[in-house]
């Protein structure tokens, strides 16, 4: 009697264990994977990396917190993962719009233009026209360009950008060597600012001009930003023609 009851009491919690760790179907691992980094890359972009949990990732995924950890481990991994996961295709596409914009003829003024443009413009295509998904990723970028700089979270994003953004300063520099170096950094940072504010599309300009222009239309914003930023030049002293 007490033989069976302690197999009973074996067998019992096997099945109780093997209900609350089910094993993963790695048939559907990849697209499983997908779903959760779908679902982090919205929500991060939404609240950023400190308003979301691996349970609420885990819940607008359609899946449970186990996968969560068996796909991506901690939560600063599944941030690491997110990012990556288009980083590359997004430098390499503003990387190839400035090496365009460098060998443009014209005057200086208009190199200017060309460089500047070349930044915010494979910016705001991929968010207005890339679907959801970039849309989401595009916003995350913005906030992650405002977090401190020291969080170990952030390190994907420099590792994957910094070198870019380098060279859009090396570019304007090179084509006003009359500028002071310091300058040069100060203005293209001014432009950084302005754009990721810009691209967290918060409704402020909505509210501002009581629902006439749209903080979401950055189609709009693009001709009057390069307009904005390459006037910031001059005033720091680029030259003309």
């Amino acid at each position: 009697m007490g033989g069976n009851t302690l197999k009973l009491a074996e067998t019992s919690g096997a099945e109780t264990g093997a209900k609350a760790s089910p094993k993963p179907d790695r048939r559907r691992a990849p697209e499983t994977a997908a779903r959760i980094l779908d679902a982090a890359e919205s929500l991060f972009s939404q609240r950023g990396f400190y308003g979301v949990s691996l349970r609420d990732i885990a819940t607008e995924a359609g899946v449970q917190v186990a996968l969560t950890h068996y796909h991506f481990g901690s939560k600063d991994d599944l941030f690491r993962a997110v990012i990556d996961r288009r980083a590359d295709e997004h430098a390499d596409g503003m990387a190839q719009t400035l090496a365009q914009a460098v060998t443009l003829a014209g005057s200086r003024t208009d190199r200017r233009r060309a460089i500047i443009r070349a930044f915010i413009t494979p910016i705001v295509d991929r968010s207005m026209r890339g679907g959801p998904g970039w849309k989401n990723y595009i916003r995350l970028m913005a906030l992650v360009a405002n977090l401190p700089q020291g969080e170990a979270f952030v390190s994907p994003f420099r590792q994957h950008f910094d070198d870019l953004i380098a060279a859009y300063v090396h570019a304007l520099h090179a084509l006003h060597p009359e500028m002071d170096e310091g300058d040069v950094h100060w203005c293209f940072f001014f432009f950084q600012a302005m754009t990721t504010h810009i691209l967290v599309e918060s409704g402020m300009l909505d509210r501002q001009s009581g629902g006439r222009f749209s903080s979401s239309d950055l189609d709009a914003m693009v001709d009057r930003l390069v307009d904005f930023v390459a006037a910031g030049f001059t005033g720091l002293g680029a030259g003309g023609d």
